[in-house]
């Protein structure tokens, strides 16, 4: 089955069950047998001086555009694509109208999730789609345990009842000019690893936080991953946040619990390494519990931002 991915977040979950696509989006760089393919898609912008590719064209709107070429040359059996943001990534309203333009007979499959459990269902509806329904139910079942273990050692387990006053106040913010709180599946995933989340429900998408009202909630532990970040960039994201607003009276900056996180690895993606992204959040909510990923080490996905940050 030949199989084309337009995002992120469904190539990494083909390649897991492997079905690694024929071709894949510009942004797709996970894992490196993925990223290694042709690229499909493009920004808008580069438009502006290319115009041999802007004559391959075949759907695009203000930030994103579809190589048709490129795409009839896949022939493609299915099509992953994206309904979640339009800013992220192409979307599935054009795929279609790609595939109508260019008469191919592929389904297209739009790999939308709203919560967690959204998430972790879209690695069997993705198996389904390109043939891989054994290995997306092994998967599954894998993805499943793991989160039972991080639930089952977090102090009154996922529900937040036992021990009282065990659950930090947490914060996830993936951007930080201006202030935006994480939301979709991020607010079940800090309820899990053992956080309380206040600031989005599970299910409400990312939104727009006042530095007051961050304060007001006063976080224990502040996590800064903005969206397509690495590590690097969240620290850089984070020490500018802290020298902009005073946070020195919020909790996590009084105890030294603000880190910066892989926004790329960790926070924006709905693969089924969010996984991966609750057993880090575990280790910095509850690192007496958990083994922390290296959260000193310079090349960690995690990593604490000093207290220096705060002036």
């Amino acid at each position: 089955m030949s199989v084309v991915s337009l995002f992120p977040s469904a190539t990494e979950v083909a390649a897991a069950l492997g079905a690694t696509p024929v071709a894949v989006s510009h942004q797709c760089d996970h894992p490196p047998t993925a990223a290694a393919r042709p690229t499909i898609t493009g920004l808008v912008r580069d438009l502006e001086d290319d115009p041999e590719t802007l004559d391959r064209v075949v759907a695009h709107d203000d930030t994103y555009y579809l190589d048709g070429d490129a795409l009839a040359a896949a022939d493609p059996d299915a099509i992953l694509t994206q309904g979640v943001c339009a800013v992220c990534a192409l979307d599935a309203g054009l795929a279609r109208r790609a595939v109508e333009r260019l008469d191919l007979d592929a389904d297209v499959l739009d790999v939308h999730a709203d919560d967690l459990a959204d998430v972790l269902a879209n690695v069997e509806r993705i198996g389904d789609a390109v043939g891989r329904r054994d290995a997306a139910a092994e998967l599954r079942a894998d993805l499943d345990a793991r989160i039972d273990a991080v639930a089952d050692a977090v102090p009154g387990g996922d529900e937040g009842e036992g021990e009282a006053g065990n659950r930090p106040r947490v914060a996830v913010l993936d951007w930080t000019d201006p202030l935006r709180h994480g939301g979709l599946w991020i607010p079940d995933l800090i309820r899990i690893a053992g956080g309380e989340p206040g600031l989005v429900a599970a299910g409400e998408r990312s939104r727009a936080v006042d530095p007051a009202e961050l304060r007001e909630f006063d976080p224990e532990v502040v996590v800064v991953g903005p969206c397509s970040a690495d590590v690097d960039e969240a620290e850089r994201a984070a020490r500018d946040l802290l020298e902009r607003e005073s946070f020195d009276g919020t909790a996590a900056v009084r105890e030294g619990r603000v880190f910066a996180m892989d926004g790329t690895a960790y926070l924006n993606r709905h693969s089924h390494r969010v996984v991966d992204t609750l057993e880090a959040l575990a280790a910095v909510i509850h690192p007496d519990r958990f083994e922390a990923d290296g959260s000193g080490s310079e090349d960690a996905k995690v990593r604490r931002v000093g207290r220096a940050a705060t002036r």
